[in-house]
């Protein structure tokens, strides 16, 4: 394993009562590099990504984010808005966690922004398009920023939540089988 990691992950242990469902996995992420982990139903692999993404507490084990200081060097978020805010997004595999099927298209690609601290007070539908369209573009996403979420193809949806998680910047994007909700479309 390189030193060159942005993200690492050693040991990494989490057991659900008595049923170990990681037994000390160990993973670097790099910069520019797409990494693939497969395995059969129950293997463990949404749980890691649960863990990483702080919706789950690890069991043990370390994991740290180049570029932050951690004590000891540890990441370990609490939630998943602590994640994101280290720069770790994901996109689960059930559609309806990363978009608000009520909204317009816009509203769900700026949603972040909206609710996040330093948020304007002031809803501005002009700006929120702006921001939107800016988003859209450099995604190449070509879906109507005025069409409700409810109303698109699953493919569609799809795209609004990775281009959402992409509006981050992340340093560790994660997508848990993207393509798990299209199939029964």
């Amino acid at each position: 394993m390189g030193n060159d990691a942005v993200f690492r992950v050693h040991g990494l242990r989490k057991s659900f009562g008595h049923i170990e469902v990681l037994g000390g996995v160990s993973l670097d992420l790099h910069a520019g590099e797409v990494t693939v982990l497969m395995g059969a139903n129950g293997a463990g692999k949404s749980t890691l990504v649960k863990i990483i993404s702080g919706v789950y507490e690890r069991g043990g084990g370390t994991m740290s984010l180049a570029g932050h200081d951690f004590a000891p060097e540890d990441f370990a978020p609490k939630t998943p808005a602590e994640a994101i805010r280290a720069g770790v997004v994901t996109v689960h595999q059930n559609i309806n966690d990363g978009v608000v099927a009520d909204l317009d298209v816009a509203t769900n690609l700026t949603l972040d922004r909206l609710s996040g601290s330093g948020a304007p007070t002031l809803f501005n539908p002009g700006r929120v398009r702006r921001e939107a369209k800016a988003v859209a573009d450099r995604m190449g996403l070509a879906i109507d920023l005025k069409a409700r979420i409810s109303d698109l193809s699953l493919a569609d949806r799809q795209m609004v939540a990775i281009a959402r998680a992409m509006a981050h910047q992340p340093k560790v994007l994660i997508l848990d089988e993207p393509t798990s909700s299209l199939s029964s479309a």
